[in-house]
């Protein structure tokens, strides 16, 4: 595919990943979502020709602005709330609905891998719909594979179209099924305006949620000569975050930044740098964010010399105290000729101590 990129828009030409990396790549796409910007509701799409043993060969995460509140995956195969938005007040039949949505779409794009043939493939989507400042919707549609737009679908005409000759193979094995041109043009230009109004109104109070992150900053041995410096944000949104170093309260950068989401909605981000061994003692870190009144700025921990006896402490007493009442309610169960309690589990009745041997947890999107 190499000799095509020159005659190809390269918005989504990204790193080849792997599967379970791809859940957030579409968030960093021009124009797919930002902070200022809370009146737009995007799915994104992903479907792999080889998915690794146990985990899901299509999944969705699906967005109201910058925020993610839906998620889904072929293992579930039902859409469900994510993160703040599982205290949205929806109507009874909402999630049928998106569950009933995604499956059609998930058909599509398990088709399409199919009828690419040998890979290994992996096929990406951004659908959704963005309200201008007239209210009038603006319909998203666009496809990706192995990392490059190959494809769009045009709802007034009802054809999906592109330059690569997997575009034509994946076009006319859609375009054969008159019901998945409808149901594609349906949601485009009714389903998804309509949708984001309702939630635009409902979870108005989630689209401007701000938390202010906690913060840590730790020194640990580093190469010989050197300490690392790690300055953490946790449980923070909206995502747009600045980290930065100082030394002697002079700024030296940033370092490097990763992020990530947390299972609530909030996100988590830390940022490491560098130094010799003996001035850690010399920086700081800095931390602005739209939770906060003023950038926040963190002081290097001490090392907590005296935490490991407290803790031991601690659990020593709480393993004493649990014995001891473990013992009390046995020995009162066994004066009344009752067995020990464990004894009564039977068949499916395991509780919720250990997990059921044989079982396996479903991915996540």
């Amino acid at each position: 595919m190499g000799g095509r990129q020159g005659g190809l828009p390269l918005r989504m030409r990204l790193p080849r990943p792997q599967p379970w990396g791809l859940g957030l790549l579409l968030v960093l796409l021009p124009g797919a979502l930002s902070a200022e910007n809370y009146r737009s509701l995007q799915y994104h799409f992903t479907a792999v020709s080889a998915p690794a043993a146990g985990t899901p060969a299509f999944w969705v995460s699906g967005w109201l602005g910058p925020q993610q509140y839906l998620s889904y995956n072929n293992l579930r195969a039902q859409a469900e709330p994510y993160g703040a938005w599982v205290w949205e007040s929806q109507v009874s039949w909402y999630w049928e609905k998106e569950t009933m949505d995604l499956r059609n779409q998930e058909t599509l794009f398990l088709e399409a891998l199919q009828a690419l043939g040998e890979g290994p493939f992996t096929m990406q989507g951004l659908l959704g719909c963005e309200l201008g400042p007239d209210n009038v919707s603006v319909p998203v549609a666009k496809f990706a594979l192995n990392g490059e737009e190959f494809m769009m679908f045009d709802p007034k005409l009802g054809i999906w179209d592109g330059d690569w000759p997997e575009s034509r193979t994946v076009s006319i094995k859609w375009t054969q099924q008159p019901e998945a041109v409808n149901k594609e043009k349906t949601f485009l230009l009714y389903s998804c305006p309509h949708r984001l109004l309702g939630h635009l109104e409902r979870g108005r109070g989630n689209l401007e949620w701000k938390e202010p992150p906690s913060m840590r900053l730790k020194a640990r041995p580093g190469s010989p000569g050197f300490s690392v410096l790690t300055c953490s944000a946790f449980s923070f949104y909206p995502p747009e975050l600045k980290l930065r170093f100082l030394r002697n309260g002079l700024a030296i950068g940033s370092g490097e930044i990763d992020m990530g989401p947390n299972g609530d909605g909030s996100f988590y981000a830390w940022s490491s740098l560098t130094v010799k061994s003996g001035d850690e003692h010399h920086y700081r870190c800095v931390v602005q964010h739209a939770g906060l009144a003023q950038p926040l700025t963190v002081e290097l921990e001490s090392p907590a010399r005296t935490s490991v006896p407290v803790v031991g402490i601690v659990i020593g007493l709480f393993l004493l105290l649990t014995v001891a009442a473990g013992g009390a309610l046995l020995w009162r169960r066994m004066r009344k000729g009752l067995p020990a309690p464990w004894i009564s589990f039977r068949g499916e009745d395991v509780g919720a101590l250990l997990p059921t041997p044989g079982l396996s947890k479903d991915g996540e999107s």
